[in-house]
């Protein structure tokens, strides 16, 4: 059977003062009237059982996904006593899921994407999806891109992307702009998604190979709630720790409108043209202000600029600078001000 597995454990510092330590950015109705949790369950709701849906977050989140996802079971919610990255949110879920479906296959999603094309989405993912579960192998969403970004790791292909499978020939890391640009214009290279398929047994095969003792924590999570193992886990990526280490993987060509919604400069790229109440902006161009509640925003002579306001706190920035939001974040941490975070 298919298993969705969404993760929805981050802190959202980079979207501060939106996001905050009680409710981070993937609780936030940033793009629409819905969250960003609730518009990655939506997109993909056809494809998966209400029982076969689980959330991986934080302990202090649970409450919010129980308001954005009310009809899950109290045991579909996997709440870590604190954040040990990808790899250990993913072995949970899946020792979770073998104890009733060992031969299951996971899609696991991170919970602050955006897709404007969510239906070719479905499809897409329907198929990758039946690829990893007839040839027993993991399989990855890779994005087409569309411009030479140094913001996304990148996956070599080894034959340009078709509608079906493609071998994945190795991982870059995030690289600078010279070659970015030769990446994207050769052709054989994609953004690496963090979205993956993966059947049970070969993921609990890489792990055991790859990530013994992440895969162990998990386990006596799970089975007697011991929670000191899983503590002591250094923080990693599943992509780092399982996926490029892998001699043979399968990946997934995706052109859907993706983007990753991992900074104000995506956002803003997102939501121009949307209109904002209590904003007054004279001979200006492209300023974004978010943010619905908080003071008037006036503004002359401004260009291009993204604005975020809140009750208590503005925050005015290029989009360029979305980035270093964390840095304010450290500031009011180091000037003892948790009533700001």
């Amino acid at each position: 059977m298919n298993w969705l597995v969404l993760l929805a454990g981050g802190r959202g510092e980079r979207f501060w003062p939106l996001s905050r330590r009680a409710h981070p950015k993937q609780f936030l109705p940033l793009l629409s009237s819905r969250s960003l949790l609730q518009e990655t369950r939506e997109r993909v709701v056809d494809l998966f059982s209400p029982e076969r849906v689980l959330v991986v977050t934080g302990e202090a989140y649970v409450g919010c996904v129980r308001e954005q996802l009310p009809d899950l079971r109290a045991d579909q919610i996997l709440a870590e006593p604190a954040g040990r990255g990808t790899a250990a949110s993913v072995a949970w879920a899946a020792q979770s899921i073998a104890a009733s479906d060992p031969d299951a296959v996971l899609a696991v999603l991170p919970s602050d994407h955006a897709v404007a094309q969510p239906s070719r989405f479905q499809e897409r993912l329907g198929r990758a999806l039946e690829h990893a579960a007839a040839h027993g192998e993991m399989t990855l969403f890779g994005i087409v891109p569309d411009r030479p970004d140094t913001g996304f790791g990148y996956i070599e292909i080894a034959s340009a992307p078709g509608d079906g499978a493609s071998r994945v020939v190795r991982f870059v890391e995030k690289p600078d702009t010279g070659e970015a640009v030769r990446m994207v214009e050769s052709g054989r290279f994609l953004w690496n998604s963090g979205m993956f398929m993966l059947p049970l047994p070969a993921l609990e095969e890489a792990f055991l190979r790859f990530m013994p003792r992440c895969w162990e924590a998990s386990g006596e999570l799970l089975a007697s709630g011991s929670v000191g193992p899983f503590l002591e886990l250094d923080s990693v990526s599943l992509d780092v720790g399982i996926m490029e280490r892998m001699a043979e993987l399968a990946v997934f060509a995706l052109n859907v409108g993706w983007d990753d919604v991992g900074s104000f400069e995506a956002v803003a790229r997102l939501q121009k043209g949307r209109a904002t109440e209590g904003v007054v902006l004279e001979d200006s161009r492209d300023v974004v202000v978010l943010g619905d509640e908080g003071p008037l925003v006036a503004g002359i002579g401004l260009q291009g600029l993204v604005i975020v306001r809140t009750p208590d706190a503005v925050l005015i920035l290029p989009p360029e600078h979305a980035q270093s939001v964390r840095t304010i974040v450290r500031r009011l941490q180091a000037a003892g001000r948790p009533d700001l975070l």
